[in-house]
């Protein structure tokens, strides 16, 4: 009796590691989903909010915030596990950091269109498969 129990159970026990194993994947699958998600969400806050907080300042506080919006933009981008949407994050970091502002008003343009474009990219990156 004891024997049968045993048999009978082996095959539950296995069900239930291969039930499991599937499990974890489905959960690190939906932890990947949503940390882009917030990756996405970051972005586009910071995207949004530095051509405004550029307007009308000097151009050392235009570098200052220039600099800091970068700062947040590789912090996002590490987290974000996705390769283009962190590309695109790291690539408008650095867009940020090599702008030459000299011209406040020249370098509010620059900041927009640059901005606008790496947008499209990150946009299309958060598009969920």
């Amino acid at each position: 009796m004891r024997r049968l129990v045993t048999r009978a159970l082996l095959p539950v026990a296995l069900l239930v590691m291969v039930v499991s194993a599937a499990g974890c994947g489905e959960v690190g699958e939906v932890g990947g989903a949503l940390a882009r998600v917030q990756a996405c969400d970051e972005a586009v806050a910071i995207a949004k909010q530095t051509p405004e907080e550029i307007q009308g300042r000097a151009p050392a506080e235009v570098e200052k915030r220039l600099d800091q919006a970068a700062g947040r933009l590789d912090d996002v981008a590490e987290k974000a596990g996705e390769k283009t949407l962190r590309e695109a994050l790291e690539g408008l970091a650095t867009a940020y950091r090599e702008l030459e502002v000299a011209d406040s008003a020249r370098a509010g343009r620059e900041v927009a269109a640059t901005t606008a474009k790496y947008l499209q990219v990150i946009a299309a990156a958060c598009v969920m498969d």
